[in-house]
This record gives structure tokens, sequence and C-alpha cells, in this order.
């Protein structure tokens, strides 16, 4: 962390991917951004864990993590305190010219306030620190808005993204590849001998489609006026051959777009079958090390530009002028701890820090994910290091799907011998009583149906509420990021990083491509 500033241009409160994204931009903009979590590590929501982390955050009790908090503070202060006593002993001894001089011995440091993980993920900090366990279940695709903006700002230079070994859909309990070509549907099972017909013309328009050309749209289908349940009528599509591209290639997690227009399920059916065609595996990819990898990276490209990070460093307070308009923020500062203000006039923040006020966020619903380690690859998916499965709603007599995906070491998430698979969906159950059971088409996938767990194998089950904000942020100058959604990718994402830009700037977000990147400041 570099010295902070009194005053800077934005200050960004979290450093979830949507809010290390905006630092990153706003820095090589020529911006001074100062950007503070409340959290010891990168990535808020977005965040991948280390073993010990992920037991903390899931295995501890809120009583212990406060404990740790406060355990940690007070090594801090032991560590000050003896530093301080051994300089002047050391100084006092040399100027009487005693050679005898020797440090003392540390003070006994008070016990860990929880447990540490089982063996058999690791016995020290050096063996947890091979696991990165990413909080949300969601992949890149290969040629979405995402990934191109890694490449324009030169993210890409600092991690290694991997293509994702395969895209499935579960039909009757059995898991297929996602058919993206006519000759991948001629092979499909999931479609049937009268349906490969319709399906392939619907592939062949979809590969032909560019806007700009009419020789390549069909006449009988205007994509603004038509919905798309009409769409699929046009191509002769039945319920199921539907559902599937619905669900498994434009990727929504429920039926409620079949009444809007086809143009938006169009495009992004167009998006899956172009990233699809980046590394024919599947069009999803996933950087090596976890998600975390990307907040960081991108707080990286703020810090060559200037900008100035905090961990450990929670928001008190927002500071407004006689206007309402922001004028500065308050926190303890990240060394001496002191209160400390710091002026601004734009404040982007993640909705995590407005809990409580009905008047900043609102919740918009529910997501119940568990982050499973399993000790054996998953059955179905033609031995492939990772994967994509999705469970359409249909197949469960749920309303939303069920989403998995699977990481091996590979990826270096984990140690070998290891898998790590996320199962998450819109939780239901207005409720929430029985999240583990609106879970268990997804548990039964992975083999740990009915509550198997083996001896190696371990479940993390989180209920996550989704918030957005109230506000669009122009009035006061405060402006708050959405919650990661259902999606299993990153598009939505970066929708929200060009709507946050636009509000605070005034103008759309045009990033140009970097080819030489600045030295570190």
């Amino acid at each position: 962390m570099g010295d902070l500033n009194e005053e800077y241009d934005i200050v960004v409160v979290g450093t979830g991917l949507t809010e290390c994204i905006l630092s990153g931009v706003f820095g090589s903009e020529g911006k001074k951004v100062l950007n503070i979590d409340a959290n010891s590590y990168y990535g808020g929501e977005s965040a991948s864990l280390n073993m010990f982390d992920m037991w903390k955050k899931f295995r501890w009790s809120e009583d212990q993590r406060r404990q740790e908090d406060q355990r940690k503070k007070d090594i801090e202060t032991m560590e000050n305190e003896e530093r301080e006593a051994e300089e002047k002993r050391r100084a006092a001894a040399k100027e009487a010219g005693d050679d005898s001089y020797k440090p003392l011995p540390k003070g006994e440091r008070p016990p860990q306030a929880g447990p540490n993980p089982p063996e058999h993920y690791g016995k020290d900090m050096r063996s947890w620190n091979q696991w990165h366990i990413s909080l949300i279940p969601k992949f890149l695709m290969a040629d979405g808005e995402l990934t191109r903006i890694l490449h324009q700002t030169g993210v890409t230079n600092y991690i290694e993204l991997l293509s994702v070994g395969g895209s499935f859909v579960v039909k009757k309990g059995v898991p297929s590849r996602v058919p993206s070509t006519r000759m991948e549907a001629v092979k499909s099972p999931l479609v049937s001998t009268m349906q490969k017909y319709y399906m392939q013309n619907f592939l062949q328009f979809i590969a032909n489609y560019k806007e700009e050309d009419a020789s390549t749209h069909k006449s009988d289908l205007n994509l603004d006026k038509n919905t798309m349940r009409e769409a699929y009528k046009i191509f002769g599509l039945d319920s199921w051959t539907s559902e599937f591209i619905g669900h498994a290639m434009a990727l929504y997690s429920d039926d409620s777009y079949l009444d809007r227009p086809a143009r938006e399920p169009i495009e992004r059916i167009i998006l899956y079958v172009k990233s699809m065609a980046r590394f024919g595996n599947s069009p999803y990819i996933f950087p090596i090390y976890g998600l975390g990898e990307l907040p960081e990276r991108f707080s990286f490209l703020s810090a060559v530009y200037g900008g100035t990070y905090a961990l450990n460093t929670p928001l008190q307070e927002i500071l407004y002028d006689d206007s309402g308009r922001v004028s500065g923020v308050k926190f303890p500062h990240p060394i001496t701890k002191e209160e400390t203000v710091i002026k601004t006039k734009k404040v982007i923040a993640d909705p995590t820090y407005f809990l409580g006020d009905s008047k900043r966020i609102r919740a918009t619903g529910k997501l119940v994910r568990a982050i499973c380690i399993l000790d054996h690859p998953v059955e179905g998916t033609d031995n492939v290091e990772s994967a994509q499965i999705i469970i359409p709603a249909s197949q469960t007599g749920r309303k939303h799907d069920i989403y998995i995906s699977v990481l091996s070491s590979v990826f270096n998430v984990c140690p070998k011998g290891f898998y790590l698979a996320s199962v998450s969906t819109v939780l239901e159950d207005p409720e929430g009583g029985n999240p583990h059971q609106e879970l268990e088409a997804g548990f039964e996938r992975l083999g740990l149906g009915s509550g198997r767990l083996g001896e190696k194998e371990e479940k993390f089950i989180s209920v996550v509420d989704i918030y957005e904000p109230v506000e669009d942020g122009t009035r006061d100058n405060v402006f708050i990021s959405r919650s990661y959604d259902a999606a299993t990718h990153f598009e939505s994402t970066t929708d929200d990083v060009k709507d946050i830009y636009k509000r605070v700037e005034g103008k759309d977000l045009v990033i140009k491509e970097r080819k030489e990147q600045p030295e570190e400041q």
C-alpha cells in the first residue's frame, strides 16, 4: 500500500471484480483512485480463498472469527512492543559496551480461536495455500465482453486462462455435450431424429447471422418484434430443443425470456457459438489459481497507474457537503488505525457495505450455492478435468435451472487427487428452510446425493441475497454496484461496469487497447 493522499478523484469501496475493473479503468485514464476493503484479501464476493480462510469462513462461528481478528491485533501490538523494547535494550548494551547482549525470547502468543482444516487438506499454511477456492461459480465466455476487457487493458499479461473441458446439459439424468454446430446437432443424443434437421437449420442461421448483412437474416423473423417463443416456432423447434437452446446456449435460468423480443436471446446464442469456436471444447475459460486472480490483477493495473489499495480497512462513514453530495470518506488508517478522513467527490461501492440501508439497496432474490470438495471425477462427462453442467428446470420440477461447475488441479485450484465443484441455483422456497434440498439434483450428479460424503469430501453451503441499488447515484455521487447474479458467466458484470462508468462519467466506456504497460510506480 502506498502513502495516502489527502484527496482522491474517486474512492472505491470493496475489491470485488466490478469494483477492481472500474479502479483499473479509471486509473488508466489518469484519475487518482483509492480502493479500500474491510477484508484481508482481494475479491470480496468474487474472491478465491485458501483452505484455512475457507474453513474460517464456513466452519468457524461468528464469535470465533471475531476473537481471531482480535487475537491478530493483540499479536501485532505485542510484536510492536517487543520490537521497541528490544531496540532500547540493544541501544543500551551498545552504549555500555556490553558484548553479551542477546535478544529476549518472544512472549507466549494467544492461541488460535478456531480449528484448523482436517489434515487431509493440508497441515500448514504452505499446503493450505495450494487451494484457491472461488466463492462464486462463474466462468468467462471465451468471446465475451470481460475477455475482451482483459485483453484490451493488458491484464492478460498477468494471468493465464485455460479452456474448460466441456459444456453439458442433463436430460433424463444423463449429461450430454451441448451441440453448437450442424454436425454436432446430427450426432447429439439431446436432439430427436425429427428435430435434427430443424436444429441444423437454426445453428446455420446463428453461424451466418450478421446484423449489417440482410442476406443473413430470416425474412419471416423480426428480432425486435417477434418473441423468442415465436422464433423457435418459426424454426420448427419443439419444446425440449427450445429449452436446452435457451438454457444451455442462451444461458437463461428460467423461461421468462420466451415472451420477450428475440434479439437478446439470439445475441446470447451467437456469443455462445462464437465462444465455442475459440477453443472447441466449451465456450468457457477460467483463470489458473481461480477467479480471485481477476480482481487482484485489475487492482495491479490500477496500482501501476498510481492507484492506492488498502485492505483491512472498513468504511466508517461517507461525508457530504451542504448540497448533499459526497465530500469525503472516513475510515481507520490501514497502518496506524487512527480515524482518517479523505476528500473525494465520487464513491463507488459494493452493496454489502450498505446492508440494512433500504434507501441505498434492495434485495431482488436469493441464491443458494454449495462449494464441494470431491475425491473423484464426475461421472458422465467424458473424463474431462473441468466442466459446466446445466440441469434444466424441467428435469427437476423446478422453476430455475441448477448449475454445476467442476475444476481440477489442472487449474491449480486444488491439489492433485481432488476436484472443486460448485452447485448453485435461485432459491425458490421463500422461507429458505431447506437450501440443501434445492440443490439435491446437483449433488446427485456429483455423487453426493442423499447426504453422502466421502472421508475426504466436503460441502460448504451458503444462501446469499442479491442486491441492486435503489438510485442511480447521480443525486449524491454514491454509485453502488449490483450483486453477482445466478448466471454462469460474467456478461452481466461487465454490463454493470459499463453502466456505472456511464453514470459516473456521463459517457460510454470505451477501452482502448494498451500495447505497452507502464512500469509499477
